[in-house]
């Protein structure tokens, strides 16, 4: 295993170095086996590709972008692309994440699960904690949005047998949402609750005229 102390020692005394490729590369496939996360050393890869395009290897620049994805709503994802040259963005595997990324910041969460194709998609099926890292998100961005969803809706959203659904709550996400009746009731917070409404007149002085009129004969 590549320790998180080993890591930091040779970002700090050879980031610029080819040789730090190989060990930033086994990082982050342990990253992936052992659901940890490092942007910091995933974006220093991705710089090094920069530096020497000749060991730039498609598959960690997709592996990299997925952890990102996953850490949604960071601004990881976006971060990295910077990196990412044109010529990898437009093409597989690299590509599908580009538009689910798009799909997720955009809220179109039937649409990422179609362009993902879970069960379909090597890349993807290979990231433990995947699935559960965006449905969180997705969750996330609901709650802060409504306070209740139908639970057929809710169930299509995050692509999830309807039945299934009250095992899911209770086994993952108690405290964020409950079932009653055929709704997905959000845990209130800040966002999802009415406000008092502030009402801000506009009264220009020329309506005020008579007022004042009124007023100084008075």
């Amino acid at each position: 295993l590549v320790a998180r102390r080993e890591i930091a020692t040779l970002l700090d005394e050879q980031a610029f170095e080819k040789s730090s490729i190989e060990k930033l590369q086994a990082y982050l496939d342990e990253q992936i086996a052992t659901e940890t996360y490092d942007f910091v050393a995933n974006k220093a890869l991705l710089k090094l590709y920069s530096f020497y395009p000749d060991q730039a290897s498609d598959q960690y620049i997709a592996l990299a972008l997925t952890k990102a994805l996953m850490a949604l709503p960071s601004t990881d994802m976006m971060l990295l692309l910077y990196l990412v040259p044109e010529s990898a963005q437009t093409k597989e595997p690299v590509a599908t994440l580009v538009r689910c990324a798009v799909h997720l910041e955009t809220a179109k969460f039937v649409e990422f699960w179609e362009v993902a194709n879970l069960g379909g998609n090597e890349l993807l099926d290979a990231v433990s904690g995947f699935d559960e890292a965006i449905r969180s998100y997705m969750i996330g961005v609901l709650s802060i949005t409504f306070q209740k969803v139908e639970s057929e809706t809710f169930a299509d959203l995050l692509a999830l047998d309807e039945g299934d659904l009250e095992e899911y709550v209770s086994a993952n996400q108690s405290d964020k949402l409950s079932i009653e009746g055929k709704n997905v009731v959000f845990t209130p917070n800040s966002e999802n609750q009415q406000r008092p409404k502030k009402f801000k007149e506009n009264i220009s002085f020329d309506q005020m005229l008579p007022l004042i009129d009124f007023l100084a004969s008075s």
